[in-house]
């Protein structure tokens, strides 16, 4: 509170008159008036007070020490029956099929992990190789099983494969990332198989090697 104070300060003037008698005249006084006053201004205020209690609450989560990251599914393709490419034009195939995403399942370590993919060459029950095939595919969308994953989420990448057996990651989580299940879709659409003009009839099959690692990229 603030108490504010004004004072008034007045002088006194005491007039004497002399007279030119023998009598003594009595002294006059000149009439005064206490006109002096004190006032003061004062401004009230209300003062409020806030308590506060801090408390915590825990919980306690617990990963089973021989648990490991898990590879779960990845796809077979296939790219259906066509004419053998030996025109003058090489050959570009579309995928027909594919059956599985890329599956990883990580039970809470954060160690990181990534995929990598290489193949084989494709090859025809006599031997036979489709010379200078590359496939392609193309980038996974890649999506949390569940609702509101939380964790950074692996970052998928498209790989060419020309059969020369170098792997190539195509899917890669980050340290302490990756957590729970993760799906990669591969669509139809992107994946691709190039075959260049000059090739022997046949089936040819080429196998798929997906590895899991758990060491971030």
């Amino acid at each position: 509170m603030t108490r504010k104070l004004k004072i008034t300060l007045f002088s006194a003037l005491a007039v004497l008159s002399l007279g030119t008698g023998l009598t003594a005249a009595a002294p006059v006084y000149a009439a005064t008036t206490d006109t002096s006053s004190t006032s003061a201004s004062t401004t009230s205020s209300t003062s409020s007070s806030t308590t506060t209690q801090t408390t915590t609450t825990s919980a306690e989560f617990d990963t089973d020490p021989n648990a490991t990251i898990s590879l779960d599914s990845a796809p077979n393709i296939g790219f259906g029956k066509n004419v053998t490419p030996n025109g003058k034009t090489n050959g570009s195939y579309t995928a027909m099929t594919a059956d599985n995403s890329v599956e990883v399942s990580n039970p809470g370590l954060a160690s990181g992990w990534n995929v990598q993919l290489k193949n084989t060459p494709f090859t025809n029950a006599a031997g036979d190789t489709l010379g200078g095939a590359q496939l392609t595919l193309g980038t996974p969308e890649v999506a949390a099983a569940n609702t509101g994953n939380p964790s950074t989420a692996p970052v998928g990448t498209n790989s060419p494969l020309n059969g020369n057996g170098t792997s190539q990651i195509v899917l890669a989580a980050a340290a302490k990332g990756g957590l729970g299940v993760w799906n990669s879709e591969y669509s139809l659409g992107n994946i691709n198989l190039t075959v260049p003009a000059g090739q022997v009839g046949g089936t040819y099959t080429s196998t798929l090697t997906w590895q899991l690692s758990d060491t971030p990229q």
